[in-house]
């Protein structure tokens, strides 16, 4: 816990230097830079993974977001193709392509503040994977894996906003991989339990005038009830208005504390919103 105490005093200083630094505007009218917005989108990601043992897991998620008129529902699909490489022996299977487990989302915001008030909004939501992916190869979980999780949204001004948030994740049968993302584990591959998972997330963002794009810092803590470990991460995001209606972003996660697993990410977002 003080590693990640450590790394929220660090954001919060990192986030000062950039506000004494840039100079900031009101976000777009789509505000892509907000994880919790309810604006209809199709989404593609692509994400590279780097695991201890220099295993390495690449996806591309394709995805389509579907927001309600009044702004209160959120519904969500999307289908990964994985492709992994392993340098451990997994039987002639350690470079494969395929689908990954696909994923569901549904996000409501049972109370917003229409005024000027910082603490803006509430949403609540619940993810699922279906065991779509072949997890023997390392494409997935081999189960359904339930995430139910809250975001709060914080804009002291129109500037900068703060979006923590909590995630539960967790499987009713054991999955591929202690850890619950899909991966074998390094040291033990033929090691399963149940996913339970408990996250905090706190991001800090900064709109940036010149180029209307966005900068992000975001501490990450994983609680680990299964394996009885934590994982910390620090990532750094860079995104940018590249039209009236297309944004595009880069993310970088590194490992900080906690059990060696997963090394770093780097993902990259281009999100096209539909009015």
């Amino acid at each position: 816990m003080k590693y990640f105490l450590l790394t929220f005093l660090m954001i919060s200083t990192t986030n000062e230097l950039l506000l004494a630094q840039i100079r900031a505007q009101p976000s777009s009218e789509f505000d892509a830079s907000d994880p919790a917005t309810m604006k209809s989108r199709m989404t593609t990601d692509l994400e590279t993974y780097f695991f201890v043992a220099n295993a390495r897991f690449y996806a591309l998620r394709l995805g389509y977001e579907y927001g309600l008129q009044n702004g209160k529902h959120l519904l969500g699909i999307s289908l990964p193709l994985v492709h992994n490489i392993y340098v451990a022996d997994f039987g002639g299977y350690e470079n494969t392509t395929g689908v990954g487990d696909i994923k569901m989302r549904y996000m409501f915001v049972p109370w917003q503040e229409t005024g000027n008030a910082s603490f803006q909004r509430v949403s609540t939501y619940f993810e699922m994977t279906a065991p779509t992916g072949e997890s023997g190869l390392g494409r997935g979980t081999g189960t359904w894996v339930y995430k139910p999780g809250v975001v709060f949204t914080f804009r002291p001004n129109p500037f900068v906003s703060f979006y923590p948030e909590i995630k539960y994740s967790f499987s009713t049968k054991v999955a591929n991989g202690l850890g619950g993302d899909g991966a074998p584990d390094q040291t033990n591959p033929a090691l399963d339990g149940l996913i339970k998972n408990l996250s905090f997330v706190v991001p800090a963002v900064a709109i940036v005038t010149d180029w209307r794009g966005w900068v992000g810092m975001n501490a990450t803590y994983i609680q680990s009830f299964s394996e009885d470990t934590y994982y910390v991460f620090l990532r750094i995001d860079f995104g940018k208005m590249i039209g009236e209606k297309t944004s595009a972003a880069i993310n970088i996660s590194k490992f900080i504390a906690g059990q060696p697993r997963l090394d770093a990410l780097v993902q990259a977002k281009l999100q096209f919103f539909i009015n």
